[in-house]
């Protein structure tokens, strides 16, 4: 079957979710896996930040960077592809990830040599390009298994990314933990990496084997090109994307160098985690709408409208709480005054939480639309503003320089997405934004009121204010908890 055919699925009917429980199930796996592939990131940073000096953290943020912009590359926009046509039809399970893994594995080789011209092409020190190309191991592993976890998603078999992830990242942490306090360095961090990424694929290959009826495939030169040409406009996003979240990181180690990287890294670690959350809420709703939208518009609407409102209930109080108490959240998680430097970057950045929500479910839309060339064109745009502005503020500002360049650029890629998405489905932001955006401003009242008070019990007396308020509005605006639930089945 050809990838790119706009025909709906012949097989059978899948039973469609009827309530919020399978959802959430699928987000609780998706998130559990996600969260600690990226807390574990995220608590790398921390150790290195406290083990090790400013300017290692630097190095080690920008040898991520540089992976995570290139295993795009590797796994040459595979992913997307394989959860949006195995979900519409998942007899072609076998074909996909046969032809898939031989597509994944020619691009990694490729990602790793461009790494390598690119390492060369910067100049960088001998320690820190050592330490990128050593990182470069990772990415066949990586591109693997995001091959695996695509048919996982498919399926909406989410648990068995977990149940991967899971253990996997557990030791990591812990063994980093061991390494870096008996007095070892990047390099042998580096080295722990590649090997969980190998754990990791190999669990997900024998899940995959033993609990999804794949049915065998044979290599077919021809579907595999029909492949490469469907995913196109997949990889396109995928490595202007890459290229984008890398850009403001590569042009501070050109023009203000490593600590800088750090300090920017620093700031941005801080807003992963509400990141993760709206990565897991959207990949898991995926499969519904793109068989929503096999179903008419109309029906793609409603699960829309259900992500953005969702996301903006997330995003809100998250903005507002880390806009208050960057300083103590910095001082907390690095335990050093040193990253006290990042403070005003982050107040900065922090307000993109709310754009990355609402694109992230626009974005959505167009791909389960099958626009994933007007997805394409869009992030295009982004990237050549970033990198426009970038030189600009970054040459004379640095860090702040940095910040601002990519508060601005979610700004563009927010109003391109939501322009292009109204003109095909009707969504009325104010309409889903006003009740979170009521229990923020309670909580902003709160937060400077309590300024200074201990950051722990503000947290929670603020989430719970958030809640609370957050709840009352949703029963007034439905009018009873019968019509709420109603409201919220998919």
């Amino acid at each position: 079957m050809n990838p790119t055919s706009r025909e709906p699925s012949k097989q059978p009917a899948l039973t469609e979710p009827r309530s919020i429980r399978r959802v959430v199930g699928n987000v609780i796996s998706i998130l559990t896996s996600d969260v600690l592939n990226r807390a574990t990131t995220f608590v790398l940073y921390a150790l290195v930040a406290r083990h090790l000096s400013a300017f290692a953290f630097g190095q080690m943020s920008l040898a991520f960077t540089l992976f995570y912009t290139f295993q795009m590359i590797a796994v040459a926009g595979m992913k997307t592809l394989i959860t949006r046509e195995v979900a519409r039809d998942r007899r072609q399970t076998g074909q996909y990830l046969v032809n898939g893994s031989i597509i994944v594995a020619v691009f990694s080789l490729l990602a790793m040599l461009l790494l390598l011209g690119f390492v060369r092409l910067m100049h960088y020190a001998a320690d820190t390009a050592a330490i990128i190309l050593l990182l470069s191991l990772g990415l066949l592993p990586y591109a693997l298994s995001a091959l695996y976890e695509a048919v996982f998603q498919a399926w909406e078999r989410m648990h068995y990314i977990a149940y991967a992830n899971v253990p996997v990242n557990l030791a990591k942490v812990c063994l980093a933990w061991l390494l870096l306090s008996q007095g070892y360095g990047l390099y042998h961090l580096v080295i722990l990496l590649l090997a969980c990424q190998v754990a990791v694929v190999g669990i997900e290959r024998w899940l995959l084997g033993r609990r999804i009826a794949v049915p065998r495939a044979p290599i077919e030169f021809r579907f595999a090109l029909t492949i490469i040409r469907a995913t196109g406009p997949f990889f396109g996003i995928d490595v202007l994307i890459a290229t984008w979240a890398a850009l403001n990181v590569v042009l501070l180690s050109k023009l203000a160098g490593e600590t800088a990287v750090g300090l920017y890294s620093a700031a941005n670690q801080l807003m992963i985690p509400v990141m993760l959350v709206y990565q897991s809420i959207v990949l898991s709703l995926f499969p519904i709408m793109c068989r929503r939208f096999d179903m008419g518009l109309h029906r793609m609407r409603h699960v829309a409208q259900y992500v953005i409102e969702l996301l903006l209930a997330i995003a809100m109080p998250t903005t507002v709480g880390l806009f208050f108490l960057a300083d103590s959240a910095l001082v907390r998680l690095y335990g050093k005054q040193d990253f006290l430097l990042a403070s005003g970057a982050l107040r900065i950045m922090v307000w993109s939480l709310l754009l990355v929500a609402l694109t992230h479910a626009l974005g959505q839309v167009l791909l389960a639309s099958l626009r994933e060339k007007t997805s394409l064109r869009i992030i295009a745009i982004d990237v050549l503003v970033n990198l426009t502005v970038g030189l600009i503020l970054i040459s004379q500002f640095g860090l702040l320089g940095a910040a601002i360049t990519a508060l601005l650029t979610r700004v563009i890629d927010f109003l391109l997405h939501y322009v292009l998405v109204s003109r095909l489905l009707p969504i009325a932001l104010g309409k889903l934004a006003w009740k979170p955006a009521v229990a923020s401003v309670c909580i902003s009242a709160l937060l400077v009121v309590f300024r200074g008070q201990g950051v722990l019990l503000t947290v929670v007396s603020a989430g719970a204010v958030y809640a609370g308020v957050l709840l009352a509005l949703a029963l007034w605006s439905t009018g009873s908890v019968r019509q709420l639930k109603a409201k919220y089945l998919l």
